[in-house]
Protein backbone atom coordinates (compact mmCIF):
# COMPACT_ATOMS: atom_id res chain seq x y z
CA UNK A 1 0.00 0.00 0.00
CA UNK A 2 3.02 2.00 0.08
CA UNK A 3 4.05 1.69 -2.71
CA UNK A 4 0.88 2.59 -4.34
CA UNK A 5 0.51 5.62 -2.23
CA UNK A 6 4.03 6.59 -3.50
CA UNK A 7 2.95 6.51 -6.64
CA UNK A 8 0.29 8.65 -6.95
CA UNK A 9 2.46 11.12 -4.96
CA UNK A 10 4.92 10.82 -7.92
CA UNK A 11 2.11 11.27 -10.28
CA UNK A 12 0.85 14.66 -8.41
CA UNK A 13 4.25 15.83 -8.24
CA UNK A 14 4.75 15.33 -12.13
CA UNK A 15 1.66 17.30 -12.52
CA UNK A 16 2.36 19.95 -10.27
CA UNK A 17 6.15 20.62 -12.09
CA UNK A 18 5.38 19.39 -15.67
CA UNK A 19 4.59 22.33 -18.42
CA UNK A 20 1.06 22.59 -19.18
CA UNK A 21 -1.00 22.13 -21.63
CA UNK A 22 0.50 25.48 -23.65
CA UNK A 23 3.97 24.05 -23.29
CA UNK A 24 3.85 21.12 -25.75
CA UNK A 25 5.65 22.60 -27.96
CA UNK A 26 3.55 21.85 -30.97
CA UNK A 27 2.55 25.10 -33.19
CA UNK A 28 -0.37 23.89 -34.47
CA UNK A 29 -3.45 24.59 -31.98
CA UNK A 30 -4.31 21.49 -30.50
CA UNK A 31 -8.33 20.42 -30.50
CA UNK A 32 -9.75 21.16 -27.02
CA UNK A 33 -6.42 23.34 -26.46
CA UNK A 34 -6.99 27.31 -25.46
CA UNK A 35 -5.72 28.35 -28.43
CA UNK A 36 -8.46 26.30 -30.22
CA UNK A 37 -10.94 27.81 -28.09
CA UNK A 38 -9.37 31.33 -28.70
CA UNK A 39 -9.36 30.84 -32.22
CA UNK A 40 -12.87 29.61 -32.55
CA UNK A 41 -13.94 32.48 -30.40
CA UNK A 42 -15.31 30.23 -27.67
CA UNK A 43 -15.15 31.30 -24.18
CA UNK A 44 -12.11 28.67 -22.38
CA UNK A 45 -12.06 28.34 -18.35
CA UNK A 46 -8.13 27.76 -17.56
CA UNK A 47 -9.85 26.09 -13.78
CA UNK A 48 -11.79 23.62 -15.55
CA UNK A 49 -8.68 22.94 -17.69
CA UNK A 50 -6.38 22.34 -14.68
CA UNK A 51 -8.89 20.12 -13.07
CA UNK A 52 -9.19 17.94 -15.42
CA UNK A 53 -5.60 17.66 -15.95
CA UNK A 54 -5.00 16.66 -12.83
CA UNK A 55 -7.83 14.33 -12.36
CA UNK A 56 -6.64 12.31 -15.54
CA UNK A 57 -2.89 12.43 -14.29
CA UNK A 58 -4.54 10.91 -10.57
CA UNK A 59 -6.61 8.20 -12.12
CA UNK A 60 -4.08 6.48 -14.75
CA UNK A 61 -1.59 6.94 -11.21
CA UNK A 62 -4.18 5.29 -9.19
CA UNK A 63 -5.12 2.75 -12.10
CA UNK A 64 -1.27 1.69 -12.67
CA UNK A 65 -1.29 0.98 -8.59
CA UNK A 66 -4.47 -0.72 -8.77
CA UNK A 67 -3.12 -3.47 -11.93
CA UNK A 68 0.31 -3.69 -9.86
CA UNK A 69 -1.33 -4.30 -6.26
CA UNK A 70 -4.04 -7.08 -8.28
CA UNK A 71 -0.88 -9.00 -9.45
CA UNK A 72 0.79 -9.27 -6.26
CA UNK A 73 -2.69 -10.00 -4.23
CA UNK A 74 -2.86 -12.86 -7.25
CA UNK A 75 0.78 -14.24 -6.50
CA UNK A 76 0.12 -14.05 -2.53
CA UNK A 77 3.20 -11.88 -1.85
CA UNK A 78 1.47 -9.75 0.80
CA UNK A 79 -0.56 -12.94 2.66
CA UNK A 80 2.17 -13.06 5.43
CA UNK A 81 2.60 -9.32 6.08
CA UNK A 82 -1.03 -8.62 5.64
CA UNK A 83 -4.29 -9.97 5.71
CA UNK A 84 -6.23 -11.16 2.34
CA UNK A 85 -9.09 -9.26 3.44
CA UNK A 86 -7.10 -5.91 4.14
CA UNK A 87 -4.78 -6.20 1.07
CA UNK A 88 -8.60 -7.51 -0.95
CA UNK A 89 -10.17 -3.84 0.81
CA UNK A 90 -6.85 -2.34 -0.63
CA UNK A 91 -6.81 -3.29 -4.05
CA UNK A 92 -10.57 -2.38 -3.93
CA UNK A 93 -10.16 1.35 -2.89
CA UNK A 94 -7.43 1.99 -4.99
CA UNK A 95 -9.85 0.59 -7.79
CA UNK A 96 -12.76 2.41 -7.11
CA UNK A 97 -10.79 5.68 -6.31
CA UNK A 98 -9.62 5.49 -9.85
CA UNK A 99 -13.23 5.33 -11.50
CA UNK A 100 -14.09 8.35 -9.39
CA UNK A 101 -10.94 10.39 -10.41
CA UNK A 102 -11.58 9.22 -14.03
CA UNK A 103 -15.59 10.15 -13.89
CA UNK A 104 -14.05 13.40 -12.36
CA UNK A 105 -12.08 13.87 -15.20
CA UNK A 106 -15.32 13.72 -17.87
CA UNK A 107 -17.69 15.63 -15.97
CA UNK A 108 -15.02 18.47 -16.35
CA UNK A 109 -15.24 18.78 -20.29
CA UNK A 110 -19.08 19.04 -19.56
CA UNK A 111 -18.21 22.86 -18.84
CA UNK A 112 -15.58 23.45 -21.57
CA UNK A 113 -17.78 24.73 -24.62
CA UNK A 114 -15.33 24.01 -27.21
CA UNK A 115 -15.00 20.23 -26.54
CA UNK A 116 -19.00 20.22 -27.73
CA UNK A 117 -19.40 17.06 -24.99
CA UNK A 118 -22.67 16.07 -23.01
CA UNK A 119 -24.19 13.48 -21.45
CA UNK A 120 -24.62 11.52 -24.51
CA UNK A 121 -21.02 12.05 -25.25
CA UNK A 122 -19.57 10.62 -22.13
CA UNK A 123 -21.79 7.46 -22.24
CA UNK A 124 -21.17 5.91 -25.86
CA UNK A 125 -18.33 6.00 -26.77
CA UNK A 126 -16.96 7.31 -30.10
CA UNK A 127 -19.89 9.82 -30.29
CA UNK A 128 -17.82 13.21 -29.84
CA UNK A 129 -17.15 15.70 -32.69
CA UNK A 130 -13.88 16.57 -31.24
CA UNK A 131 -11.22 13.68 -31.19
CA UNK A 132 -13.69 10.88 -31.36
CA UNK A 133 -11.21 8.48 -31.23
CA UNK A 134 -8.95 9.62 -28.42
CA UNK A 135 -12.38 10.59 -26.65
CA UNK A 136 -13.98 7.39 -27.20
CA UNK A 137 -10.93 5.18 -26.02
CA UNK A 138 -11.51 6.89 -22.86
CA UNK A 139 -14.92 6.38 -22.23
CA UNK A 140 -14.98 2.47 -23.53
CA UNK A 141 -11.84 1.90 -21.08
CA UNK A 142 -13.50 3.80 -18.55
CA UNK A 143 -16.44 1.70 -18.77
CA UNK A 144 -14.59 -1.50 -19.26
CA UNK A 145 -13.55 -0.95 -16.18
CA UNK A 146 -16.52 -0.06 -14.24
CA UNK A 147 -17.58 -3.36 -15.40
CA UNK A 148 -14.94 -5.43 -14.35
CA UNK A 149 -15.62 -3.96 -11.05
CA UNK A 150 -19.34 -4.11 -10.65
CA UNK A 151 -18.02 -8.11 -11.90
CA UNK A 152 -16.95 -8.23 -8.38
CA UNK A 153 -20.24 -8.63 -7.00
CA UNK A 154 -21.50 -11.32 -9.08
CA UNK A 155 -18.60 -13.88 -8.60
CA UNK A 156 -20.48 -16.07 -6.32
CA UNK A 157 -23.20 -16.00 -9.31
CA UNK A 158 -20.55 -16.47 -11.96
CA UNK A 159 -18.05 -19.21 -9.66
CA UNK A 160 -14.53 -18.32 -9.12
CA UNK A 161 -12.90 -19.22 -12.89
CA UNK A 162 -15.88 -17.77 -14.83
CA UNK A 163 -15.20 -14.05 -12.64
CA UNK A 164 -11.60 -14.55 -12.69
CA UNK A 165 -11.51 -14.44 -16.76
CA UNK A 166 -14.24 -11.55 -17.30
CA UNK A 167 -11.64 -10.08 -14.42
CA UNK A 168 -8.41 -9.89 -16.73
CA UNK A 169 -10.52 -7.52 -18.55
CA UNK A 170 -8.54 -4.82 -16.33
CA UNK A 171 -5.65 -4.98 -18.26
CA UNK A 172 -7.68 -3.91 -21.66
CA UNK A 173 -9.32 -1.41 -19.69
CA UNK A 174 -6.05 -0.22 -19.14
CA UNK A 175 -4.74 -0.45 -22.57
CA UNK A 176 -7.74 1.71 -23.66
CA UNK A 177 -7.28 4.25 -20.81
CA UNK A 178 -3.61 4.61 -22.06
CA UNK A 179 -4.83 4.79 -25.92
CA UNK A 180 -6.38 8.00 -24.79
CA UNK A 181 -3.73 9.76 -22.51
CA UNK A 182 -1.14 8.99 -25.24
CA UNK A 183 -3.45 10.28 -28.44
CA UNK A 184 -5.42 12.88 -26.61
CA UNK A 185 -2.72 15.07 -26.14
CA UNK A 186 0.65 15.75 -27.33
CA UNK A 187 2.27 15.72 -24.18
CA UNK A 188 2.94 12.13 -23.34
CA UNK A 189 4.46 11.83 -26.75
CA UNK A 190 7.35 14.47 -25.94
CA UNK A 191 9.80 13.50 -23.74
CA UNK A 192 9.33 15.38 -20.60
CA UNK A 193 8.17 13.96 -16.63
CA UNK A 194 5.06 13.33 -17.21
CA UNK A 195 5.96 11.08 -20.87
CA UNK A 196 8.41 9.52 -18.79
CA UNK A 197 5.70 8.44 -16.35
CA UNK A 198 3.16 7.44 -18.20
CA UNK A 199 5.14 5.44 -19.83
CA UNK A 200 6.53 4.09 -17.21
CA UNK A 201 3.22 2.93 -15.89
CA UNK A 202 2.37 1.37 -18.95
CA UNK A 203 5.90 -0.61 -19.45
CA UNK A 204 5.01 -2.29 -15.96
CA UNK A 205 1.37 -2.97 -16.55
CA UNK A 206 2.61 -4.90 -19.55
CA UNK A 207 4.99 -6.38 -18.38
CA UNK A 208 3.04 -7.81 -15.67
CA UNK A 209 0.09 -8.72 -18.43
CA UNK A 210 3.08 -10.51 -20.22
CA UNK A 211 3.68 -12.85 -16.78
CA UNK A 212 0.44 -13.83 -16.81
CA UNK A 213 -0.20 -14.69 -20.19
CA UNK A 214 3.40 -16.91 -20.21
CA UNK A 215 4.00 -17.46 -16.19
CA UNK A 216 7.63 -18.84 -15.41
CA UNK A 217 7.90 -22.27 -15.69
CA UNK A 218 7.94 -22.98 -11.80
CA UNK A 219 4.58 -21.64 -12.00
CA UNK A 220 3.08 -23.26 -14.17
CA UNK A 221 4.38 -26.70 -12.40
CA UNK A 222 2.75 -25.36 -9.56
CA UNK A 223 -0.22 -24.70 -11.07
CA UNK A 224 -0.90 -28.35 -12.69
CA UNK A 225 0.07 -30.08 -9.36
CA UNK A 226 -2.69 -28.50 -7.92
CA UNK A 227 -5.04 -28.70 -10.50
CA UNK A 228 -4.27 -32.53 -10.61
CA UNK A 229 -4.33 -32.93 -6.90
CA UNK A 230 -8.18 -30.97 -7.32
CA UNK A 231 -9.02 -33.59 -9.74
CA UNK A 232 -8.01 -37.00 -7.82
CA UNK A 233 -9.15 -35.56 -4.37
Amino acid sequence: MLGATALVLLFTAAILLAPGAHAAGMSDAIPGSPLDAHRKQIPYDNGVHKIARVTALVAYALMVATVLFGFLLRLRFLQRAIKRSTAYGAHMSLGLSALIFGAMHGLTFLYQPVWRIGVSELIMPFSAELQRFPVGFGVLGTELAVAVTCALWLQRWLGYHRWLRFHQFAYAAFFLVWLHVFTVHPEPRHLGLVAVLVAGGATACLLLFLIRVFPPRSRQRQESARLAEEIYR
